[in-house]
């Protein structure tokens, strides 16, 4: 059963949890559609500015209220800002156009942050092509996720963790969009294929994890015991593994409390 739902409007800020939402081609509707890019363009990150955590976020009416909980302020960023010229951006490997937010957001971000920002959007006009061996029929493009559109994880998982850190886990250290009950350490790693009510998933591959599950999401503080502590019982290649990344097969509407459905299994890679 779907237990949580998370979408984090901008990459690398806070997430929003949600009640229900709909599967887009591109994952959940509102997630990671923005990110903020430094003075050349490229994406900033929690991994090397913890800080970003001050900026909380929630629904509004016309889209998301953004709380800078640092100076208290506040602005609302709505579905569909007023956007300005394409800018070419860089998210790892890929290097896209995207176009400005305006309506003040990079001046907004920058004095927040004491460097210059820029707010964009991305575009389906210009799209984030996925790697060919992870498409499906529908779903040829991605987010600014830092991957695939969708990460799954199960209770279990967290649970095993839990047990490994000898202390209660903040959920949204791994960023997940969403969350199920499936007790069983990992069984999302073997799981193809999967069915939500009537959307659709492909299993796509395992999430490799980084320094940014050290950073806690609610102080912005770091340290290195959960990816030290992971890494102990999750490495495979030099990589350490938690969740697995999912593709939209089909689209609609998902929400807390519907039951899963496994169609297709798999070897899980670790």
């Amino acid at each position: 059963m779907v237990t949580h739902l998370y979408i984090y409007p901008i990459k690398s800020l806070g997430a929003v949890s949600l009640s229900e939402s709909v599967m887009e081609k591109e994952g959940l509707r509102g997630d990671r559609r923005f990110m903020l890019v430094d003075a050349g363009g490229k994406f900033i990150t929690q991994r090397t500015r913890p800080e970003l955590t001050r900026f909380v976020l929630s629904e509004s009416a016309q889209g998301f209220i953004v709380k800078d909980s640092a100076s208290g302020l506040e602005k609302e960023l709505t579905w569909e800002p007023v956007l300005g010229s394409w800018i070419p951006v860089e998210i790892w490997e890929d290097q896209l156009p995207a176009r400005e937010v305006l309506e003040g957001w990079s001046d907004w971000f920058s004095t927040a942050l004491s460097e210059e920002v820029k707010l964009v959007r991305i575009s389906s006009e210009k799209p984030r092509v996925m790697k060919a061996k992870y498409q499906t029929e529908i779903a040829k493009n991605t987010s600014f996720a830092d991957s695939l559109p969708v990460l799954l994880v199960s209770a279990g998982s967290y649970t095993s963790l839990q047990e490994h850190v000898g202390e209660p886990i903040d959920q949204l250290r791994f960023r997940p969009n969403i969350i199920v009950s499936s007790p069983e350490p990992f069984v999302e790693d073997t799981w193809a294929e999967l069915k939500i009510g009537e959307v659709s998933l492909s299993g796509a591959k395992p999430c490799a994890r980084c320094p940014l599950v050290n950073v806690d999401p609610l102080t912005g503080e770091s340290d290195k015991k959960m990816l030290k502590t992971l890494a102990s019982f999750r490495t495979l290649n030099h990589k350490v593994y938690f969740g697995q990344q999912f593709v939209p097969i089909s689209t609609g509407k998902i929400k807390v409390g519907m039951e899963i459905q496994v169609i297709q299994s798999k070897d899980a890679v670790y």
